[in-house]
């Protein structure tokens, strides 16, 4: 074998064996990861005597063990028992995105997150949505959050559909490099939702159990993988 077919040759083998070794795992090996997810009333609603809703927690599970942030934490804990969980209702950045002081922020970021929920995004009016602002505003949020720290980052689609932001939310997703969970199919069924529970139609639309239990569970599917 002369001199050029042997590095020709090494060359291969080296990159075919680079290629067969396996993939670093991208899970966290931490017993009690920091998962923060921040959202709207879904996540987290305080009592609205005028709507008729007086929990204080995510409208409108029945209790606030039902809602899909306290059956993630459930699932959660399943397999990570000292695993940290910390939810926000972001409605001011929903409301407001386009020119957002994080600060507003800061005990979230001091939360020191090892993986972010980003799970909003139905309190944004379509005509609101122009170019790319809305994904750029999601990834200056994360990156505030994230504080220079490696962080993960799961986006959902919206529970209601809505075409325009959910295509924010995907690029987002896709640009960086994050997880996606799709829940939009969930918004067009009643059975995952209130109806009939509350006077309130805004309320009545929310999730109800059987809709946070479902959201709950496919978020779960893709956080476990990270933890």
């Amino acid at each position: 074998m002369n001199k050029i077919v042997k590095v020709i040759f090494w060359v291969f083998f080296l990159g075919l064996n680079a290629c067969m070794e396996p993939r670093e795992n991208p899970s966290l090996t931490k017993s009690d990861p920091k998962i923060l997810a921040i959202g709207n009333s879904i996540t987290w609603h305080p009592p609205a005597s005028e709507i008729g809703w007086n929990g204080n927690w995510g409208m409108a599970a029945s209790s606030g063990d039902k809602d899909y942030f306290s059956v993630l934490g459930s699932l959660v804990k399943s397999i990570k028992p000292e695993a940290n969980l910390k939810r926000e209702n972001v409605y001011p950045f929903e409301r407001g995105f386009e020119s957002f002081d994080f600060s507003y922020y800061d005990h979230l970021r001091d939360f020191n997150p090892d993986i972010l929920i980003i799970r909003f995004g139905e309190n944004i009016g379509e005509s609101e949505v122009t170019g790319n602002v809305l994904a750029e505003s999601i990834k200056f949020f994360s990156d505030y959050l994230a504080n220079g720290r490696k962080m993960e980052v799961i986006v959902t689609t919206t529970f209601w559909y809505s075409e325009k932001v959910n295509q924010q939310l995907i690029l987002a997703a896709q640009t960086n490099g994050w997880e996606l969970v799709n829940l939009t199919d969930l918004g067009s069924k009643e059975e995952n939702m209130a109806i009939g529970l509350f006077l309130h139609e805004g309320v009545a639309k929310h999730p109800g159990d059987l809709g946070m239990e479902r959201i709950a569970k496919r978020i779960f599917e893709t956080l476990k993988k990270l933890i």
